[in-house]
């Protein structure tokens, strides 16, 4: 009988090894924390850089960015269950692709596989309005973890965010229409007049449309830049504007 009940004891206990979802969430909080340590290593640069203003789309987005990762680890600390476990970890995935992508110095530009790795699961991020949507879904994931406030605030940020995308987007696609260069010489004479070591970055581009009589906003100027480049970086090529200016003359 004592055997019985000592086997009935054992079937119903609750231990058990470690299973291989243990050891990748421990993998994932490890990770996790290293690079929340080195961001907030960074955070009094940033601090002093959100006081400026105004603000780049690059900027604001790497805010977004941390801020989803700051309040997702917030999440798996402060929110119990599987379920909202698994919404706080994609979340902070989401918001390191963003950080990846935006942040020009520190731990993420010393480590590229991280954009790498971007650039093959989240190509689609990489296009100025694939970004507006990609913010879209991210705020809406955040919204809907009401009444975690936490969340809700950053996803009001990220929905002010891709509006502010979208926006920006309309505006200054609007304005380039209205850039009036004749021919494929004329536009590599343009290019050529204002590029600074080959390329327009977004100083030598400013004055390019200051000089042919735009007023472009500084997040207009970024995000003219994103869509003639064809992806979101702060820089175009000769190849890349001759390319644009070909689709403006169909």
């Amino acid at each position: 009988m004592s055997a019985m009940m000592e086997g009935q004891s054992d079937y119903g206990s609750t231990e058990s090894t470690p299973t291989q979802f243990d050891k990748i969430a421990k993998d994932l909080m490890s990770e996790g924390l290293s690079i929340g340590k080195a961001l907030a290593e960074q955070g009094k640069g940033y601090y002093e850089e959100m006081k400026a203003a105004p603000k780049s789309l690059y900027f604001m987005s790497l805010v977004g960015g941390v801020g989803m990762f700051v309040v997702s680890a917030m999440g798996l600390v402060l929110r119990s269950g599987l379920f909202h476990s698994l919404i706080q970890i994609y979340l902070a995935i989401f918001g390191l692709v963003i950080c990846a992508l935006e942040m020009k110095d520190g731990y993420f530009s010393g480590h590229p596989e991280y954009k790498a790795f971007v650039a093959e699961y989240f190509h689609f991020v990489f296009t100025f309005y694939g970004r507006a949507v990609f913010y879209v879904f991210c705020a809406t994931m955040l919204l809907g973890q009401f009444p975690y406030m936490p969340d809700m605030i950053v996803g009001l940020y990220m929905a002010f965010l891709a509006g502010m995308y979208i926006t920006m987007g309309f505006k200054s696609s609007k304005k380039l229409k209205e850039l009036k260069i004749q021919g494929e010489e004329e536009a590599k004479s343009v290019f050529g007049t204002y590029a600074q070591d080959g390329v327009l970055d977004k100083v030598s581009f400013g004055e390019l449309l200051s000089k042919m009589g735009f007023e472009f906003s500084e997040q207009e100027i970024d995000a003219a830049l994103m869509m003639i480049a064809g992806e979101t970086k702060d820089t175009i090529s000769e190849d890349e504007f001759v390319s644009w200016h070909a689709t403006t003359m169909v």
